[in-house]
C-alpha cells in the first residue's frame, strides 16, 4: 500500500489522533495542513515528529538577528550573483540549456544546485514573510528549471547546454544536483500549495528510477543528496518506487570495490573510500572519505530506516557514528580534518575525514556543508531515537561548526574552516585553500546556498512532538504555536539570550487540554548543575547534563518553566591519542567554542608564543565592536617572547621566562571578519603545581 494512500473513511472508526494522523495531505501537518520540512509524520521507526515551519516565529536574540540578516540581505545577494551572468551565471545555464538563449555553460559542475536550495531556502522564508519579490522569483526561476528538464525527466544544465553524453563521471555531479531539486520541490510544494516545482521533480525522481541501478551505476550518486531527496518525494507523494531508489543506492554502496585502492589504478571515485564505495554501510566500521559524501550518505540511510525500518541498518549508522564522534571530529564539529591525502584502503581523498585521532588544526579542511551535513544527519537519528547527543552535536554544529561558514556581514564566506592560521596572509597547500572570505561565483556555490537555507529552516530543528508531548531541543527567543497529539493546541514563548547566557524562561500562553502531557527540554552535555523550577519551585526531576528533563503534568496557561545552564569557562583537552594537539588546551563557555585572534592582541605579539596557564581565569563581556551581542573573554594569558626561529628546523631549547600577557578571545564563529588575521583555536597549556 502506498504510504499515503488511506482511506478517510476510517474517521469514524479510528480515534480522533489517529484518524488525522492518516486523514491528512502528504506534506502537510498532521492536525493542520501546515507545511513541513522533513515529514516523519508517518515514518514507522520515527519517535519523535516535526512541528510545522511556520509554527515557530523567532522573537529576539541571536538566532532571531541572524535569521532576520539572512531574509534581509543574503537571500537577496545570492539571487542577484545567481542572475548576474558575470558572477553566478545560474539563471543563464537554465535559459540556455532551455533553448530561450544562446550561450554557453559557465560555472562549476553542480552549478545547478545553487538555484534549487536558494528555492528552498526562499519558500522557507516565504512561509512566516508572504514576500511577493521572493514568490515572484520563486516562480520565474521554476519555469526556467521546467524549460530546462529534458522530455525523459533528467535535467543537468552543463551536460545538455553543452551537448555531453550523460554519465560519463560521476564527478559531473548530474545526479546530486537532482538530489537538490527533489527536495526542494518538496519544501516548495508543502509551504505554497504549488505543484509547478514539484511536477519537475516527479518527471526526475521517475528517470532516477527508471535509470538508475538499471541502465546507470548506483555510483553516480557519489554525492548522495538523492538519498534524501528521494524519501523526501516519497513522503511527499507516497510513490513507494521512491523510497526503493533511495534504498538501492544505500544498499548497492561499496558492491565493487576498485582492487588495491585506486591510488593504483585509473582515475575515478566509483569503488573508492572517497565516496564510500569500498565496503559496503552494514560492514562498515569506519567513517571514510569526504565530509558531504559521507554525512549524505548516512543521513539518507536514516532516512530509510524511518521510514521501512530496515533493522539492518541501525548497528551500522550507531556504530559509525560513535566513530566519527568519539575519534574523528574536530572539537568545532568539523567532520573533515583532511585536506587531501590517503585513506584506510589507499585511496585518494580530499576534503576528507582521516584515519582515528587524526585531528590537524592549521591543514584541517573542515568544509562548511559538512558540517550542514553532520547536523542532518544527527536530527534524523534523533527523530529514531530521543538522545540528547544527538541534540549536543546539533548545538555543536551550529555554532561553532557551520557558522563560521558565513561571515558577519551576511553575504562572505568560507568553505574552509581551519582551527589555526599562522599568519594573515598564511595560504595553506591544502586542498582549495581559501585565505579570506570571499563572495560565492562561479565554481564557489555549494556552501552559500547551503548555510542559507539551514539558517531559514533552524527553526524546524528546535521543536519536536509525540504523543506524550513537547521536546525543546534547543533554545532562542521564540515562540511556538502547534497542535499536540491529541489536536489541542500549545501556545509558548521561550525567552533567553542564549548563547551568551544560561537563563531559559518557557512560558506557557495558552494551554487547550486539560490533560496532562510531557514537557522535555534538552540540558546539554557540557552543562553541569543546571537548576530548573516550575512556577517558582523545583521541579520535581532534577535536570542531568546530557540528558532531556521530563516533566509531566496537567499543565496551565500561565505556567512557566525557567531552566538555568551554568556557563563557566572551561579548558579543553584533546584524547592523547591525537598527537597534533598534545599539550594544548581549547576554550569553551557554554554552547561556544573560543579562538584568539591576532586582531584583538596587542600589537607584535606572535600567536604561536602565546600560552594558557591550566589556572586560566577568563571575564566575559559584551564586545561593543562586533555584532549579535557578542560575548568576548578577557583575561591574562602567558608570552614566551621572542622566538626568531629563521630557516632552522631544530635547535636546541632555549629559557625565555613566561610574561603576562592581556588576551581577548572572540568566539570562533566571529574570526576573519576584521581583515586579514592570524588565529588559533587550540594554544599551548602552562601546568601549574
Amino acid at each position: 500500500m502506498n504510504r499515503h494512500n488511506h482511506s478517510c473513511s476510517s474517521w469514524t472508526v479510528l480515534p480522533g489522533f489517529l484518524a488525522m494522523l492518516f486523514c491528512q495531505p502528504a506534506g502537510a501537518d498532521e492536525s493542520t495542513g501546515k507545511p513541513i520540512l522533513v515529514d516523519t509524520n508517518h515514518s514507522v521507526k520515527a519517535q519523535l515528529r516535526p512541528v510545522p515551519l511556520d509554527s515557530v516565529q523567532w522573537t529576539n536574540g541571536f538566532w532571531a538577528e541572524r535569521y532576520d540578516q539572512s531574509r534581509d540581505v543574503t537571500l537577496r545577494k545570492l539571487w542577484d550573483l545567481a542572475a548576474d551572468p558575470e558572477a553566478g551565471h545560474v539563471l543563464d545555464n537554465m535559459r540556455i540549456a532551455g533553448g530561450l538563449k544562446t550561450g554557453e555553460f559557465a560555472g562549476s559542475d553542480w552549478q545547478d544546485a545553487w538555484l534549487y536550495k536558494w528555492i528552498e531556502s526562499a519558500a522557507a522564508f516565504w512561509a512566516i514573510t508572504r514576500d511577493p519579490w521572493v514568490e515572484e522569483r520563486m516562480d520565474a526561476s521554476i519555469e526556467l528549471i521546467a524549460a530546462a528538464q529534458e522530455d525523459d525527466g533528467y535535467i543537468a544544465t552543463q551536460i545538455t547546454s553543452q551537448n555531453k553524453p550523460r554519465f560519463t563521471d560521476p564527478r559531473e555531479h548530474e545526479v546530486y544536483s537532482m538530489g537538490h531539486l527533489l527536495t526542494a520541490a518538496c519544501v516548495h510544494h508543502r509551504v505554497t500549495g504549488k505543484d509547478s516545482l514539484l511536477k519537475v521533480a516527479t518527471r526526475c525522481g521517475d528517470f532516477l528510477c527508471e535509470t538508475l541501478g538499471v541502465s546507470v551505476a548506483p555510483c553516480y550518486a557519489h554525492n548522495p543528496s538523492a538519498v534524501m531527496g528521494l524519501v523526501e518525494l516519497y513522503r511527499e507523494t507516497g510513490q513507494q518506487k521512491y523510497l526503493d531508489c533511495a534504498r538501492m543506492i544505500v544498499d548497492r554502496r561499496g558492491e565493487s570495490p576498485k582492487p588495491g585502492g585506486a591510488f593504483y589504478k585509473e582515475p575515478g571515485v566509483a569503488g573508492t573510500d572517497l565516496i564510500q564505495d569500498r565496503t559496503p554501510l552494514r560492514r562498515s566500521r569506519e567513517v571514510v572519505g569526504h565530509n558531504v559524501f559521507f554525512t549524505y550518505l548516512y543521513a539518507g540511510a536514516t532516512d530509510v530506516f524511518l521510514e521501512n525500518g530496515d533493522q539492518t541498518l541501525w548497528p551500522p549508522l550507531d556504530r559509525l557514528w560513535n566513530d566519527l564522534t568519539r575519534k574523528k571530529m574536530c572539537i568545532n564539529g568539523g567532520v573533515s580534518p583532511m585536506g587531501h591525502g590517503l585513506s584506510i584502503g589507499k585511496d585518494p581523498v580530499v576534503e576528507a575525514v582521516g584515519p582515528s585521532y587524526y585531528l590537524p588544526s592549521a591543514e584541517c579542511y573542515n568544509e562548511t556543508c559538512g558540517q550542514i551535513g553532520n547536523l542532518m544527519w544527527n536530527y534524523r537519528m534523533l527523530c529514531a531515537k530521543p538522545d540528547a547527543k544527538y541534540a549536543d552535536i546539533m548545538e555543536l554544529e551550529m555554532y561553532n561548526g557551520f557558522l563560521a561558514g558565513i561571515g558577519l556581514d551576511g553575504e562572505s564566506w568560507f568553505y574552509r574552516n581551519s582551527l589555526r592560521r599562522y599568519d594573515a596572509d598564511h595560504v595553506e597547500r591544502g586542498h582549495n585553500d581559501l585565505a579570506q572570505r570571499i563572495l560565492p561565483g562561479r565554481k564557489r556555490i555549494c556552501c552559500p546556498t547551503n548555510l542559507l537555507r539551514t539558517i531559514a529552516e533552524l527553526q524546524s530543528y528546535f521543536y519536536s512532538r509525540d504523543d506524550q508531548g513537547v521536546w525543546i531541543h534547543h533554545f532562542g527567543g521564540s515562540t511556538l504555536d502547534a497542535p499536540m497529539a491529541d489536536g489541542k493546541q500549545l501556545k509558548l514563548t521561550q525567552k533567553t539570550n542564549y548563547p551568551w547566557d544560561g537563563k531559559i524562561v518557557i512560558s506557557l500562553d495558552e494551554v487547550d487540554s486539560t490533560e496532562p502531557f510531557a514537557i522535555r527540554v534538552r540540558v546539554p552535555g557540557w552543562s553541569f548543575g543546571a537548576t530548573a523550577a516550575i512556577n517558582g519551585a523545583a521541579s520535581a526531576n532534577a535536570p542531568v547534563a546530557g540528558q532531556y528533563l521530563y516533566m509531566k503534568r496537567a499543565w496551565k496557561s500561565g505556567d512557566v518553566v525557567e531552566l538555568n545552564l551554568p556557563m563557566p569557562v572551561r579548558l579543553m583537552q584533546a584524547h592523547p591519542k591525537a598527537e597534533q594537539l598534545r599539550n594544548q588546551v581549547a576554550v569553551m563557555r557554554g554552547p561556544l567554542l573560543y579562538c584568539l585572534e591576532s586582531t584583538d592582541q596587542a600589537e607584535g605579539v606572535d600567536l604561536n608564543n602565546v600560552y594558557i596557564a591550566d589556572d586560566l581565569q577568563l571575564e566575559a563581556q559584551v564586545a561593543d565592536d562586533l555584532p549579535f551581542g557578542i560575548v568576548a573573554l578577557t583575561g591574562k594569558g602567558l608570552y614566551r617572547g621572542e622566538l626568531s626561529w629563521s630557516n632552522d628546523l631544530y635547535r636546541k631549547v632555549e629559557r625565555h621566562p613566561m610574561k603576562p600577557l592581556p588576551i581577548r578571545m572572540i568566539p570562533y564563529f566571529a574570526w576573519a571578519n576584521r581583515g586579514p588575521a592570524s588565529m588559533s583555536v587550540w594554544l599551548p597549556v602552562v601546568w601549574t603545581e
